[in-house]
C-alpha cells in the first residue's frame, strides 16, 4: 500500500473525539461471511492484537497465528495506535510502520490491519462494537504487562478513558462483559501468575480471561531486539517478516 494512502487513513482516524478504527486493510474471508453468519445466528471469533508494532516481529505474527489456532478465531485484527498508553514517542513513523504491517500481511484471508484513534482497550472496544456485528466475539491478545495495565489495581487510568466509569471495576466488567482476554505467556510467566493477578476479581470476570502458553524461544524474541540489532549493525534475518526486512533496510530505519 501506498505511504501516501496510509498517511490518509491516519488523518482522518480520530477526527473526531469518538473512538474510531481506520482500516488498512479488512480480511475478505470474514467481511464476505458476516452476512451469511448473521443470518444463521452464528458467531464469529476476533482476535485483537492491539500493539506499537515497531516493528511487527516474527513472534508478533507466531503469536497471532497460535492465538487463532487454539481458541479457533476466525479474523485476526493487527491494531496499532495513533497513541500510546504510556509510551510518547516511537524511533519510526506510524505510517513505516502501518506500512511494515501491511506488507507482513499481505495476502492473508484472515488478518485485517487497522488504526485505532484511541490508546487503552475499552474505548478500542467501544469502537469495534459500532463496526462489527453481535455475532462477532471479540478477544484481546496481550502480554502480561499490558495484562495489568488493564486491571489497573489503583485505578489510575480510569479518568482517561473516552467511556466514563465510576470506578477500575465499572471499567474493567464493561470490558470483560463484552469481550475475553487471551493474556500470553512471555518473558517465564505462567498461568499460577495470571491466575495470583486475578485473585481478587469476580469469579465470573476471571473466567473471560484464558492464558496462552508459548515456547520459551518464541517468548523471548521482541522488537527491543530488532531495534538494537539494526542500531549496533547486526543482522536481524529471522526476527522479522522477510518483507518487514527489505523494508527496513530500504529507508535506513532503526539507525
Amino acid at each position: 500500500m501506498e505511504i501516501s494512502r496510509i498517511k490518509q487513513i491516519i488523518k482522518r482516524t480520530g477526527a473526531s473525539e469518538e473512538p474510531e478504527i481506520g482500516f488498512i486493510k479488512r480480511a475478505p474471508v470474514t467481511g464476505a461471511r458476516l452476512k451469511k453468519e448473521i443470518f444463521m445466528k452464528k458467531e464469529i471469533f476476533m482476535g485483537v492484537f492491539a500493539s506499537s508494532f515497531n516493528p511487527i516481529t516474527v513472534a508478533h505474527v507466531e503469536l497471532m497465528r497460535l492465538a487463532a489456532e487454539k481458541f479457533s478465531l476466525d479474523e485476526m485484527l493487527a491494531l496499532a495506535g495513533k497513541a500510546n498508553a504510556d509510551k510518547i514517542g516511537y524511533e519510526c513513523s506510524l505510517e513505516d510502520r502501518l506500512s511494515m504491517l501491511a506488507l507482513a500481511f499481505e495476502g492473508s484471508a484472515s488478518a485485517s490491519i487497522g488504526l485505532s484513534s484511541h490508546a487503552y482497550f475499552v474505548d478500542m472496544l467501544e469502537a469495534l462494537l459500532r463496526i462489527y456485528p453481535s455475532p462477532a466475539r471479540f478477544h484481546f491478545i496481550l502480554g502480561f504487562d499490558t495484562f495489568e495495565r488493564v486491571l489497573d489495581p489503583e485505578g489510575k487510568y480510569t479518568a482517561r478513558y473516552h467511556r466514563r466509569f465510576g470506578n477500575r471495576a465499572d471499567a474493567l466488567r464493561y470490558l470483560l462483559s463484552n469481550s475475553r482476554l487471551i493474556v500470553a505467556g512471555r518473558a517465564g510467566r505462567r498461568l499460577s501468575d495470571l491466575r495470583a493477578l486475578m485473585a481478587g476479581e469476580p469469579e465470573q470476570l476471571q473466567e473471560r480471561v484464558s492464558y496462552l502458553g508459548l515456547p520459551g524461544d518464541l517468548g523471548e524474541r521482541s522488537a527491543t531486539e530488532v531495534r538494537d540489532r539494526l542500531r549496533e549493525g547486526l543482522p536481524i534475518s529471522g526476527l522479522v517478516p522477510l518483507p518487514v526486512e527489505r523494508y527496513i533496510k530500504e529507508r535506513n530505519l532503526y539507525l
